[in-house]
């Protein structure tokens, strides 16, 4: 038998690999360690009656040919690498956004035969208080300022709204009195295709029109490390917002890093 083809190796063994071979062999090993031995089911495995809430991603799945397909976004990948690439990508984040608002619009169409009727006054309240914020046109006055923390030099923003022009006869849904709120939103909640790389801090106050400030999209919010409001419903407006009823003047501030 002849071995002069097989360099370095022995009687009896197999020959050295090749470079393309060993490609292959180093792109199992990535597919495999990316996929978290998460084995991907066909398409045609559904009708064996197989649970999706079990697997970490219910929308990808391999075809008849064997490839990676998106179900939620009808793309095609080839491999697990790709597969990544797109799950954190800004079409797939939509389209699960997208999906979301389908499930629970279908979830309040068929709940709503059986809401009480005090539900369904309370929800017409709601909707003629939204109509009423889109046309009263209060808009509060704001003053924005960057400031830095002298412990760990962090840059962040202050910011001060005033709502003092409030209605003395304003009174709330339920006659409580509450307090502003802060969120921060990305631009992927939003519909203005121009502002889906974008972050904003909204600040909102019935009866005025909520407050938006953009903020660095490529920085992460830092909190306070106090405590200034201990009767918050979270924890972004208990350590970075405060409320002075007396004068009402809201305070946020908030640092980046």
């Amino acid at each position: 038998m002849d071995y002069q083809n097989r360099a370095g190796s022995k009687k009896g063994t197999g020959g050295l690999v090749s470079d393309a071979q060993e490609n292959l062999s180093r792109r199992k090993q990535v597919e495999n360690l990316l996929r978290d031995g998460e084995e991907v089911p066909y398409t045609f495995q559904q009708e064996k009656g197989e649970d999706d809430t079990l697997k970490k991603n219910p929308y990808i799945y391999r075809n008849h040919s064997g490839k990676l397909v998106c179900k939620l976004c009808n793309t095609m990948h080839m491999s697990w690498s790709s597969v990544e690439r797109h799950i954190n990508g800004k079409k797939h984040a939509l389209n699960l956004i997208r999906r979301g608002n389908q499930l629970e619009k279908h979830m309040s169409q068929r709940s709503g035969v059986e809401q009480s009727q005090e539900e369904i006054e309370f929800k017409h309240e709601v909707e003629s208080r939204k109509l009423a914020l889109k046309s009263n046109a209060m808009v509060p006055s704001l003053k924005k300022a960057f400031v830095q923390n002298q412990e760990n030099k962090k840059i962040g923003i202050a910011v001060q709204v005033d709502y003092s022009s409030i209605p003395a006869d304003y009174s709330s849904v339920d006659g409580a009195a509450y307090s502003p709120l802060i969120r921060i939103v990305t631009g992927l909640e939003l519909s203005d295709e121009e502002k889906k790389d974008k972050k904003y801090l909204v600040i909102a106050y019935e009866p005025f029109e909520n407050v938006g400030i953009e903020l660095p999209s490529d920085k992460e919010v830092i909190m306070n490390d106090n405590h200034l409001n201990f009767d918050a419903v979270d924890e972004l407006n208990e350590k970075c917002a405060l409320w002075d009823n007396n004068s009402k003047v809201f305070y946020v501030q908030v640092f980046f890093q």
